[in-house]
């Protein structure tokens, strides 16, 4: 659907179905206003990839709840709230907040971007070559079976590496898990249980610096980076969980001033560019479902504000930079 003018599809467009989108869409849909969500892939975003068939555990008020049953619930009630949920790849969004999709173009009084993250790639020789389907690299445990009695190397040092640890841990024959440092930045809790496994190596101070084979992943070398010496092992497969980046790529048109990969914000959520918010991955370090929900909150608590300027509300000068 194409919009006149200046005509608005909507009065809120947001970027993004994870966590943080649907939050903000729950919010603003319940105090009425008009609003839109845009993803292309599955709602949820990273949680549904990582933790679809896993137990949330830090998420308040609901320390069991599968990552596929929260998100669903989130889901249902942007719905009640009749939010609208539009499966459409985001292309662009220009300076006057017209979202161009693979469908069409939709103008917003408001814009939030929660477009979230996506797994980092570490840019060694043979990862690419071998992270198409079943040649052996890939960024989590989706399905331990997979792992079936086979050895895997777990490259990373925070809670999705450690969490990949522990699912293999009695389906994989073997699982080296290399970190670059000499003690990991995951939960201190989950690292407990992962270092005493009897058919865990746990590797400090080393990358992998190749992944070798000829049709399928078949070798990983090691590099010590105290020694610089070099170990090569045998996987069958590599789980590669160093990171993740943001998807900001899309809002270049509206020259967004940022610091390294994330999109710089206020307090409020609000980015240099007026009527334009930034929320969850891509606007902070801290990569959790409940800040992301809570500055989807935020968002949309402003978004309310500028378009139905409520008595409560103060219409302060948007900030042209942000410090």
């Amino acid at each position: 659907m194409t919009t006149e003018e200046n005509d608005y599809y909507a009065d809120v467009g947001i970027i993004g179905g994870g966590v943080g989108g649907l939050g903000a869409a729950i919010i603003a849909a319940y105090k009425g206003l008009k609003v839109t969500v845009f993803e292309s892939g599955k709602y949820g975003g990273i949680v549904s990839t990582l933790y679809s068939r896993k137990i949330v555990e830090n998420y308040p008020g609901a320390p069991s709840i599968l990552g596929k049953r929260l998100i669903d619930e989130f889901v249902i009630q942007a719905q009640e709230v009749q939010a609208e949920l539009k499966h459409e790849r985001v292309i662009e969004v220009l300076p006057d907040k017209t979202v161009v999709t693979n469908e069409g173009k939709y103008r917003f009084r408001v814009i939030i971007i929660a477009t979230g993250s996506q797994p980092a790639e570490l840019g060694i020789p043979g990862e690419r070559k071998f992270k198409r389907k079943d040649k052996g690299v890939y960024n989590f445990v989706t399905d331990p079976e997979l792992f079936k009695r086979k050895k895997v190397v777990v490259v990373g040092g925070g809670d999705t590496a450690i969490d990949s640890v522990w699912e293999l841990r009695d389906v994989a024959e073997k699982v080296y898990l290399v970190h670059r440092r000499d003690s990991f930045r995951a939960a201190e809790s989950k690292v407990k249980k992962v270092v005493s496994l009897k058919n865990v190596e746990i590797v400090y101070n080393s990358e992998i610096e190749e992944l070798k084979g000829e049709q399928i992943l078949e070798k990983a070398v090691l590099l010590d980076r105290n020694t610089k010496l070099k170990r090569e092992i045998d996987v069958d497969a590599c789980i590669l969980a160093v990171g993740m980046k943001t998807n900001i790529e899309i809002f270049d048109k509206l020259e967004l001033q940022k610091d390294g990969k994330y999109i710089k914000v206020d307090k409020e959520m609000r980015t240099n560019i007026p009527g334009v918010f930034a929320i969850g991955d891509v606007a902070t370090a801290y990569q959790l479902i409940v800040i992301a929900v809570a500055q989807g909150a935020i968002a949309a608590h402003n978004a309310f504000g500028m378009i139905r300027k409520p008595y409560w509300y103060k219409d302060v000068e948007w900030p042209t930079e942000i410090e």
